[in-house]
């Protein structure tokens, strides 16, 4: 039986309500449930959250549901991995342990059916993005982060908010921008192939990209924002596709 897989990345679920947050769970909460039926493989490739920060003992109330729903997938036969993203790094063992979901803080290499992959959300891989590879350092350093953990869990998650309800970035990036980017990422996976792997999977860009190379192909994953993009490996090939709250695409 060939190996089914799939990849998600950028749901950036809010810790409030919204009309556009309850569309986005529903779509969301659908595309687990044929996850689930197909007993297939999942990458969350990073940023399912806008926010995410563990505590010893507390875990975010309006994430309980799909939590929960990520444990059930787990028991029905599915096998689940979470990577790191650049809203969501701040993970401890609540995943590995409770919910029996494997945590990567970087890459993921894998191989199914023949098929080589290179997993990673990505961030950080542009040019211009020095600054940020040196903020993320810092960010990601196990003492900023024991400070951080001193912070009250309702203070840290309400300035979480806050900065996202603010955040504009989404929808005012230049379009000249986002193709300059789109053709960096292109060149990434590129070389990445080029090391002999056979299928690049990121995310972090929101720009649903199917890129063949060579014999290989670069996904970029988009978002669960805009477009309600995922990636699907059927054993042989490879492909992006959009998700259709009723049916996935005909191309499946």
């Amino acid at each position: 039986m060939l190996t089914q897989v799939y990849f998600i990345s950028d749901i950036h679920l809010h810790c409030y309500r919204s009309e556009s947050e309850n569309r986005k769970k529903a779509y969301l909460f659908d595309f687990f449930d044929e996850v689930k039926k197909k007993k297939a493989i999942l990458y969350i490739v990073g940023d399912m959250f806008d926010f995410w920060f563990e505590y010893k003992h507390m875990i975010p109330r309006h994430f309980f549901k799909v939590l929960h729903l990520l444990q059930e997938m787990v028991d029905a036969g599915c096998e689940i991995h979470m990577l790191a993203g650049n809203h969501d790094y701040w993970f401890d063992s609540f995943f590995p342990e409770e919910l029996g979901i494997e945590f990567h803080p970087d890459s993921v290499e894998a191989t199914y059916n023949g098929k080589s992959f290179y997993i990673y959300h990505a961030d950080g891989i542009l040019k211009r993005d020095r600054g940020y590879r040196f903020m993320k350092k810092i960010l990601r350093n196990r003492f900023f982060i024991s400070l951080f953990r001193l912070i009250h869990p309702g203070i840290s998650f309400g300035i979480a908010n806050y900065i996202s309800s603010k955040s504009r970035h989404l929808t005012l990036r230049d379009p000249n921008l986002i193709e300059e980017e789109r053709r960096e990422l292109i060149e990434y996976g590129q070389t990445v192939i080029d090391k002999g792997y056979d299928f690049v999977v990121t995310g972090h860009f929101h720009l649903p990209t199917d890129h063949p190379y060579k014999n290989g192909k670069l996904i970029n994953l988009g978002d669960w924002i805009r477009y309600f993009t995922f990636g699907y490996f059927d054993g042989r090939n490879m492909q992006l596709c959009y998700w259709d709250r009723n049916s996935l695409k005909k191309s499946l």
